[in-house]
């Protein structure tokens, strides 16, 4: 099968954190499988990213929208068939299967005591409650989150991607005992040189290149974990988003963009509205759309590197030319559906030939934008 993901980029793991209700990969994987068993390839994948959305959410450019109360999706003809299949509770069904859909495609938040527990250690150790809230969705550890940005400077994008790859790292090591640390490629010695630097000159340009093809193998798969605890990770791609939108809380603004846990008034609501360094008020923003600001936060960084006279083979332009392609990838739904289908071919259980469907419009939509 061709598979443009799949088979060019490089899955990591991750034991989810802080997070409630993190719908596990499976669920999703389920419903890729059914639909395309009811269905066929050709039908099941046959929706765009907006399309998609569009079944789920009633405006899909809007930072701040929630799930339809009567989602499009719920009248489809298989649906009915779909959640019975998930066990005899039909709601317990239905929320599982809805809660699985806005997980992988990015509509959930980080609003304290809804999707994200944030208690006083955790406001004090990130250095704020909304800060928490962001960094704790993205599952890094606060002596990862704060040495990253030490290590960086200004650079929050790229601090973002290091304290993600750094705590993949280490979640690694968890979760795999040291007899497999070999085999795995998994290099504790990076992680704690990282950890002990005072210097960022000093990290080598072979930890950092380490750290970012681990980085980039975990965003491509899209949270696509064969290990069971790995499945209640936000994407790596999410991840990164909301790291650095924690960063960006974290120094503070002049005008506060939340007002209590939503957007103050004169916020923009979707990206039309959105000025180019303009914050969102990012625990109340889906991932996509703090995903959409990372995006051109990473190209205003990418550019000022360019203009002090970093080339395209040092650590963090490697690191920057990694993460942003991958990045404007993780919100697009036939992307996140070529790796389901590519996941469900390998294990045997959807045809090769309906899986063609999702990689041949991945192919397109990725070759598109690499242009």
């Amino acid at each position: 099968m061709k598979s443009y993901l799949g088979l060019a980029l490089l899955a990591g793991l991750f034991p989810g954190v802080a997070l409630s209700d993190s719908p596990p990969l499976d669920t999703y994987q389920e419903l890729v499988r059914f639909r395309s068993d009811h269905q066929g390839g050709d039908r099941s994948f046959s929706l765009d990213t907006r399309q998609f959305l569009g079944q789920l959410v009633d405006d899909p450019t809007a930072f701040y929208d929630e799930l339809s109360d009567a989602p499009r999706i719920t009248n489809e003809v298989w649906w009915n068939l779909y959640t019975d299949s998930l066990g005899p509770d039909h709601d317990a069904s239905v929320r599982g299967a809805l809660g699985a859909l806005a997980w992988h495609a990015g509509l959930t938040k980080a609003r304290p005591g809804v999707e994200v527990t944030v208690d006083h250690a955790a406001t004090v150790a990130y250095g704020g409650r909304e800060v928490a809230a962001n960094a704790l969705k993205a599952g890094v550890d606060a002596d990862i989150f704060l040495q990253a940005a030490d290590m960086n400077g200004t650079m929050k994008t790229v601090a973002a991607g290091y304290a993600v790859a750094l705590q993949i790292l280490r979640d690694q090591m968890s979760f795999y005992p040291p007899s497999e640390y070999g085999r795995r490629a998994i290099k504790p010695d990076v992680l704690d040189r990282y950890m002990a630097e005072r210097n960022p000159d000093r990290i080598s340009d072979i930890d950092a290149h380490y750290l970012a093809d681990l980085l980039r193998y975990e965003i491509s798969r899209h949270g696509a974990s064969t290990d069971q605890d790995a499945r209640h990770a936000l994407p790596a791609g999410y991840r990164v988003a909301r790291v650095a939108a924690a960063y960006a809380d974290r120094r503070g603004y002049f005008a506060a963009p939340c007002s209590g846990d939503g957007p103050s008034r004169g916020q923009p609501m979707n990206q039309a509205d959105m000025e180019f360094h303009q914050p969102l008020c990012f625990i109340a923003a889906t991932d996509r759309a703090v995903q959409s600001w990372y995006r051109r936060e990473m190209r205003s960084e990418t550019a000022a590197l360019r203009s002090r006279g970093h080339e395209a083979s040092s650590p963090l332009m490697h690191l920057i030319g990694t993460v942003l392609v991958l990045v404007d990838f993780v919100s697009f739904i036939e992307v996140i559906e070529e790796v389901v289908a590519s996941d469900l071919v390998s294990t045997g259980l959807m045809e090769e030939a309906d899986a063609e469907f999702a990689a041949e419009r991945a192919n397109q939509l990725t070759c598109r934008i690499a242009r």
